[in-house]
């Protein structure tokens, strides 16, 4: 073409078909990161959640509870600030907009393997053009045209953010989405060093500060995103001519042309100093998110001090945890067992091919690592520390469906039969489908707007208790679900809190002594027995009106003080006689009927208050037994079978098993 004459119109839509691509890229990525925001917003909690409870306490209550939490903890005190609804629906708004950007990454993620995976060629859907630097010369880039590519794409983003894991996790406050965000950012970021040919520092200090973060919000979570970003980045490297050999061979073998892996840059930035520049940004990032650890203690009337060393593992593993399932089991839930196949399918194609085995390694090792650091199916009582790992492995099933599916379509395409194209769209269509199945599956168990049951049960067991009372609480979550119904709600201040499994670690003891004297005979008794005594409890219960848990190992002597009152035991200073047991049975009634209705609405769905109410009334019977009031205990297992569902057996199983004499097993 001469200098100065127009294109001809048959040109003019192929240089413009590389920026529609882009455009409608870019649109579907931000329809993909709206859509899984909006979802998620809907179901955010507007009330407290037992699962939320320890994050609430870390992040808007700003105390130490170890390592992690350091994202999570910036992101809700600046949502915080919006004047939209409570606290707790503002922190879990948080989450919701973690999970919009989780969604997003993904997708460039799907985009980026996909777009590995084509050749590089001239065909309809890859244009080369020129691109001017800032020196004036042209540079010559490859875009990736093929809108199916960017469909597919947008598949995977949603399948992975609507799944259940991902909805359970991006509705409550201080969620797993953060670090989830982080360890898909790294890993991204890592594909892009290792691809690009002018990498520069502000890349790899990119990569280096998004591993760091993710290591301050989740330690597990970092860990496993440095051991994906070391692949990512190491695999490239170690292409060696034996590796060279066997994909010759596979080529030929499949009669398909063999495309070698694209030559490292290596002048672009040394690798010795790139690996500095990612380590050391990664060590600055994570001790700056993690700073308060050790600043919170020190700081001007912080009310508690945790430890420094406490994490939710510890805290979870105190607590009755949720049945774990295999990983297997747990993927095809997420996803479905249809598209895990079909990802298996996409994984071994891409392994196969030089130019993706670098990016299919690296979110392999997301799933081989949550295989061996299985999540528990859900948490009833307190955050999984291994759920972010949960939601990087089903974003990388994800993503490798979304290639076995781009690859089912290719082999339509060049196959010679009769109706490939319209099996081409029913096979993408269908894959489209799969989005209902996980959403509706998740919106049975993350729909957080209709799980009211843990605030009517801190409504009835801590906002009826008597003026300046005390409660010594032997589970972890009792202790938390109080703490965050102060700090989110402003709710009793007066009552003191006495977290028995939590004694002993930061300035728990020296904080309780310096609220109440009369509770140094007890701490004293948990520090050289780990029970406390009779005369301990009598002498608190002088002074404080105190509500306990039950431990097992108590004598009957400390069962004769003990009264049901409301969803707590009463421990009442001197032996409390069946007429005064009786006369606090008859106030039980109203409040456990409210919170047993409260725990049907939600079904299946909110399972954390029913084990809660399982365990009081598990206690309150096996108190009743001890004593030998058989017909007030029958009486009061009466009430409670009336007022629980048929459907909601989670009661009846314990209490039963507690009011059956030894001889007999009819049962059992």
């Amino acid at each position: 073409m001469e200098k100065g004459q127009s294109p001809t119109p048959r040109q003019t839509p192929q240089e413009g078909a590389p920026s529609t691509d882009r455009f409608v890229e870019a649109a579907l990525g931000w329809i993909v990161a709206g859509v899984s925001f909006g979802v998620a917003l809907s179901r955010a909690a507007t009330s407290g959640q037992w699962r939320d409870d320890l994050p609430a306490v870390r992040d808007l209550g700003f105390v130490s509870v170890g390592i992690g939490g350091g994202l999570s903890t910036v992101a809700t005190q600046f949502a915080s600030l919006l004047p939209l609804g409570s606290r707790t629906f503002r922190a879990s708004a948080a989450s919701a907009f973690a999970l919009g950007l989780g969604a997003w990454l993904t997708y460039k993620l799907a985009v980026k393997v996909l777009a590995s995976a084509l050749p590089q060629v001239s065909t309809q859907s890859i244009r080369r053009t020129a691109t001017p630097t800032k020196n004036g010369t042209a540079e010559t880039s490859v875009h990736n045209g093929s809108k199916l590519t960017a469909l597919l794409a947008a598949v995977a983003a949603l399948t992975a953010s609507l799944s259940p894991a991902w909805q359970l996790e991006g509705t409550v406050g201080g969620g797993g989405m953060w670090a989830t965000c982080a360890g898909l950012g790294a890993v991204t970021a890592a594909l892009h060093c290792a691809s690009a040919e002018s990498a520069g520092v502000r890349s790899w200090l990119f990569l280096g500060a998004l591993t760091g973060a993710a290591f301050a919000e989740s330690p597990a979570a970092g860990l496993c995103g440095a051991v994906a970003v070391a692949i990512a980045l190491a695999l490239p490297r170690i292409q060696t001519s034996v590796l060279e050999r066997a994909d010759r061979a596979v080529a030929l073998l499949l009669k398909r042309p063999f495309l070698p892996a694209k030559p490292i840059q290596r002048s672009a930035l040394p690798e010795g100093r790139a690996l500095i520049f990612v380590v050391g940004a990664a060590v600055i990032t994570a001790l700056l998110l993690m700073a308060p650890v050790a600043l919170r203690p020190l700081a001007p009337r912080a009310w508690i001090d945790l430890g420094r060393f406490l994490s939710t593992a510890s805290v979870s593993a105190l607590d009755t945890p949720a049945p774990e399932t295999s990983a297997l089991s747990a993927w095809s839930r997420e996803i479905g067992l249809l598209s895990l196949l079909i990802a298996v399918f996409g994984a071994v194609l891409y392994v196969i091919r030089s130019r993706t085995r670098a990016a299919v390694a690296a979110l392999a090792s997301l799933v081989i690592l949550d295989a061996f650091m299985p999540a528990r199916l859900a948490s009833f009582l307190t955050a999984d520390p291994f759920a972010p790992l949960r939601c990087l492995a089903i974003s990388a099933l994800a993503v490798a469906s979304a290639a076995g599916v781009h690859e089912i379509t290719l082999i339509l395409k060049k196959a010679n039969v009769p109706l490939a194209g319209p099996a081409r769209v029913l096979v993408v269509m269908f894959h489209v489908t799969l989005i209902a199945l996980t959403s509706e599956e998740a919106a049975v168990a993350a729909d957080r707007g209709s799980q009211l049951a843990a605030e009517v049960w801190t409504d009835e067991a801590y906002g009826n208790l008597p003026a300046h009372s005390a409660v010594l609480a032997k589970s972890p979550a009792i202790a938390w679900r109080l703490w965050a119904a102060r700090i989110a709600k402003g709710q009793r201040p007066d009552v003191l809190v006495i977290p028995a499994a939590l004694l002993g670690r930061g300035n728990v003891t020296e904080a309780l002594l310096s609220n109440e004297k009369a509770t140094s005979l007890l701490l004293r008794d948990m520090a050289l027995t780990g029970a406390p005594s009779e005369h301990a409890l009598s002498t608190l219960a002088d002074s404080r009106p105190l509500f306990v848990e039950l431990y097992a190992t108590w004598p009957e002597r400390l069962h004769r003080h003990l009264s049901v009152r409301g969803l707590w035991l009463e421990y009442a200073p001197e032996p409390q006689g069946p007429s005064d047991r009786k006369m606090a049975l008859a106030a039980q009634t109203e409040p456990l009927a409210r919170v047993l209705a409260a725990t049907a609405e939600g079904g299946e769905a909110d399972p954390s208050t029913k084990a809660i109410v399982a365990g009081t009334l598990a206690d309150q019977a096996a108190v009743l037994l001890v004593l030998g009031e058989a017909a007030t205990a029958e009486a009061f297992l009466t009430k409670v079978a009336d007022l629980t569902p048929k459907k909601n057996a989670v009661v009846t199983g314990p209490v039963r098993a507690l009011l059956t004499p030894p001889g007999d097993k009819r049962a059992r």
